[in-house]
This record gives C-alpha cells, structure tokens and sequence, in this order.
C-alpha cells in the first residue's frame, strides 16, 4: 500500500448507538476502504488535556500500561463501536489512550481527518503529520458547551476544511477562511419508496424523537397537539434511540431503533414528516423520508436548507412557531393535491444527494 494512499478519521469518542455524524464518517469511510485506501478509524479514550498532564514519569507509565493492560483483557474495546453499523472489515478500528504525537506517530504518512471541535484542536497541535495532510470536516456549529468564538477559532486552525451546508461554509468564510462545500449523500438502497403517495392516508404523520433541545421534539409534539383537536384522526409514528416517553399519547406508536424493515415502513406510511429543529448540519431523517415519499413539513433552517425549498419541496415554518407548524401540517391534510405535488417535488428533488457524487468531492478535496 503506497504512503499516500492512508486515510485515517478521528472521532471524537466510541459509541454504543446509531449517531449522525458518525454515520456519515463510517460511509466515507467504506467508501475510502472500497476506492483501496488503508483506512482507520480512530477513537481517544481520554481528552489531550488529560493525557498532556505534567504527571511525573512513574504516573505516566503506570497511566498507559494501565490502559494497555486494560485494552488487552477487553475493558477497553471497540467491540460494540459501529456495530450498528456495517462498516468494511478491512477498516481498522484502533483504541488510543490520546491523540497526541506519541499515539498517533504511525500516522504521519496518512491524511488524517478531524471529525469534530475537540478533534480539530488536537490534530493541529500534532506536529509528526505534515499539514498539507491535516483535514477538518465541518458537520455542525459545535457551539456545545464552550463559546461560539471557541467554535470560530477552531476554523482559524492551519487545517483544510470541507464542509456539508452552505451555511456552515459561510460560518467558516466569516472568519477570513474558506471550506469546501461536499453535501452529504443518501442511500437509495437503504430507503425506498414503496407505497404510493397518492395512496398515503394524509392523516398518517412520522417524526424522529430526540432528547437534544436542538431539535425541539417540544415543538413538533406540541404543533401535533394542536392539529389533533382539529383533526381527530391524526395518528402520529415516531422513532428514535431513547427508550419511548412514558407520557406519550395513545395516538402515537413508538418504535426505538427499528431495523431496516421497520424504518423504510415508517416513512413509507407517513403523508407527512414533521421536524422542528432550531439547528441541524444537515439533517439526515427529514430526507429520507423524502425518499420514501413522505412530504417535508419543517423549520426554515440551514441544516435542512439544501432540500427544503417552500412550496416547492416542503411547507417551513420559523423556529419556535408552534402554531405556524401546526397550520402547515393541517394544510396538507387537507389539501391532497398540494401534499401530493410537494411529495413528488422532493422525492425527485433529494435524488441529486447520491454517495457517488459526496464521495467524488469529498476525495477530490483530500487529494487537493
């Protein structure tokens, strides 16, 4: 394998459950792995601050043969880590105690991609990895416990950006610096439209429920609240990773974590998909649903701006408008013919976000 054909992602931490970004760095990934790149993915068990404390040498060895010791009796392992997902076995998946030089040295030859802030941070201060092989890949405002002008000097970083929204890339670009723009893509596989659009039940309602403020499930659910006193017959599918909410309405059915089967079903039943997101990168479930033909009743945000274009794929709403939302659902209820053309509109509009075509820009910006 030539030197420069390595490719290494950095996450920021494991995980135990399906993640969006994290799913679109495992498709890249694969697809890295099937182009014959050697690629791995690696994981830090512990922050760079952590690992970089002044500790004398006794504590620093005692600290990493304590992890290596520990990762070969399997106490720290990887083997839960993507297992939602199938991801190519020639990718190697590798536990280092921190991304710091000493841990990642073997990665001098690769391009290496930083995968989030604190990944960013870090990979800029390794000095064994040539700039020039240094990437940041940009899938959100990570403005998440720190300050935004923490987020903003992260795109200062003597890193190249790619991007998956114009309006991170215009964060970035206010900044002085600039990112290439690579939207993500879909798998058309993966979703199908089987049940005809016209056949939907205009009643039948799905959404994606989520503990994270930013999509405001409270808003979607209360917007739903408002359409079920005018329309008795609404039934509400919902889906998601928690476990169901032990205050949900007998007109709700919750399905957590539905396989393939359960998940093309969900979107194929639904007339309508609703989210109420105040930030997204740019949002996956909202577009699948768009693939199996649901229409797309939304917030007008960035993150769901690349195919949610009013009264052409979808019905926006601003942020926060409960009641702006629950109008937009009620219209298309009542209108079949402008469910019906929105429908069509945007299943055929999301159809240009093909892997083939992200995963073409994407290498194209690693390889400059």
């Amino acid at each position: 394998m030539q030197a420069d054909n390595k490719i290494a992602f950095f996450l920021p931490s494991r995980e135990n459950g399906p993640i969006g970004g994290y799913k679109i760095v495992y498709e890249y990934a694969n697809r890295f792995a099937e182009a014959g790149y050697d690629v791995s993915i690696i994981y830090p068990l512990c922050q760079a601050e952590y690992v970089n404390e002044p500790w004398s040498v006794f504590t620093r060895l005692k600290r990493y043969a304590g992890f290596y010791y520990r990762r070969l009796r399997g106490v720290h392992s990887l083997n839960h880590t993507a297992a939602w997902f199938d991801l190519n076995p020639r990718i190697k998946k590798v536990l280092v105690f921190g991304f710091t030089d000493f841990f990642v040295r073997k990665l001098k030859t690769a391009k290496v991609v930083a995968t989030a802030l604190r990944t960013a941070y870090e990979l800029a201060a390794v000095t064994s990895i040539p700039e020039k092989n240094k990437f940041y890949f940009i899938q959100d405002f990570e403005a998440w416990g720190v300050s935004d002008e923490v987020v903003y000097e992260s795109y200062r970083l003597p890193l190249k950006k790619i991007t998956i929204a114009p309006w991170l890339q215009e964060r970035v670009r206010c900044v002085g610096q600039d990112a290439v723009l690579v939207p993500n893509g879909f798998d058309f596989e993966y979703f199908k439209l089987t049940n005809p659009i016209e056949a939907r039940c205009p009643t039948e309602v799905a959404m994606l429920y989520h503990k994270d403020d930013r999509k405001r499930c409270v808003d979607s659910m209360a917007a739903l609240e408002r359409v079920k006193e005018e329309i008795p017959e609404l039934h509400v599918t919902m889906f998601g990773t928690p476990e169901k909410p032990d205050t949900l309405p007998d007109w709700y059915t919750y399905h957590q974590c539905p396989d393939r089967e359960t998940h093309n079903a969900v979107y194929n039943n639904a007339a309508i998909f609703v989210a109420a997101s105040k930030a997204e990168g740019m949002a996956l479930p909202p577009a699948e649903a768009m693939i199996c033909g649901a229409v797309l009743c939304c917030t007008d945000i960035g993150g769901f701006a690349l195919y949610a274009i009013h009264d052409k794929t979808a019905l926006l709403s601003p942020v926060f408008d409960v009641e702006s939302l629950a109008h937009n659902i009620i219209t298309l209820i009542k209108d079949d013919s402008l469910r019906t053309r929105l429908a069509k509109a945007g299943n055929e509009y999301i159809r240009q976000f093909t892997w083939e075509k992200a995963f073409s820009m994407f290498r194209n910006a690693i390889e400059g």
